[in-house]
């Protein structure tokens, strides 16, 4: 079966907000509950969910896709959707295959991939701005490292215990470790610990954790209903006055403006 061709600047759904500039369009689009046919877009693109949740078939694999997902899907990648939820909304940025040649980057190259928006808060600071301003002061560089770079740093085999740190650090957002604590878990002296972490990843034990909570915290966001009070006491903030004081600090709006704007 052949598939639909949806060319520059078509989506599927509904517009609701839309800003181009030179070699970038962007698009948020609302989607009612429903089922498309097998397509594929022109031009690459980026699609971040913020709101509801589908599946997407292709040829070879089906995913479900929820809120705070960023996928990369080169021009012609070929796809169906599924909404399923009563209605579903993405910001969707647009590359002409000119802004590839700008940045010298071989498109072909670049394989489908989906990341969280919570690990590129400059991504999500570009929701935000759209989501207010209806308009985004582009870092295109930043947008080159989102579809070209990994997200995680490699670890020195040499020095295990820093993967054990860090995953406590990332999988036990709900605690507030201390240098000792960390210390006895990954038999490491403390100050040696300290001073290796910050030169592995240019920041503090402590506000990489603080990092983590934020991130977490982000996530729930996007995918929970729970009170800011009860996402606050989840992720390990001292108390909500903390989280609200915390995450906006990172991203200049409050938790609960932020959920205002996803809906």
């Amino acid at each position: 079966m052949n598939e639909h061709i949806l060319n520059e600047g078509q989506y599927l759904g509904q517009t609701i907000k839309s800003y181009k500039t030179d070699m970038i369009s962007v698009k948020s689009t609302l989607h009612e509950k429903s089922a498309s046919t097998l397509h594929a877009h022109s031009n690459a693109y980026l699609s971040i969910l913020y709101s509801g949740l589908y599946s997407e078939t292709t040829p070879n694999s089906q995913k479900i896709i929820s809120p705070s997902s960023v996928l990369f899907r080169p021009a012609h990648y070929k796809h169906q959707n599924q909404f399923i939820t009563k209605q579903t909304k993405c910001l969707n940025i647009e590359f002409d295959s000119g802004w590839f040649d700008n940045h010298g980057i071989n498109s072909k190259k670049i394989k489908p991939q989906i990341k969280s928006i919570q690990n590129h808060p400059f991504v999500l600071h570009l929701l935000i701005d759209f989501l207010k301003q209806r308009k985004i002061d582009f870092f295109e560089e930043l947008l080159t490292q989102l579809i070209t770079d990994e997200e995680n740093t490699a670890i020195p085999s040499r020095k295990p215990w820093l993967g054990k740190l860090v995953r406590i650090l990332d999988n036990e957002t709900d605690e507030n470790h201390s240098l000792a604590a960390l210390s006895d878990r990954v038999f490491v002296h403390a100050n040696y610990m300290s001073r290796v972490f910050k030169e592995h990843f240019g920041i503090t034990i402590g506000q990489y954790q603080m990092e983590r909570k934020v991130k977490s915290a982000t996530k729930k966001l996007f995918i929970e209903r729970n009170s800011i009070a009860q996402i606050a006491s989840d992720c390990g903030f001292f108390d909500e006055s903390h989280f609200i004081k915390t995450f906006k600090a990172c991203n200049s709006i409050t938790p609960h403006q932020f959920r205002l704007l996803l809906k």
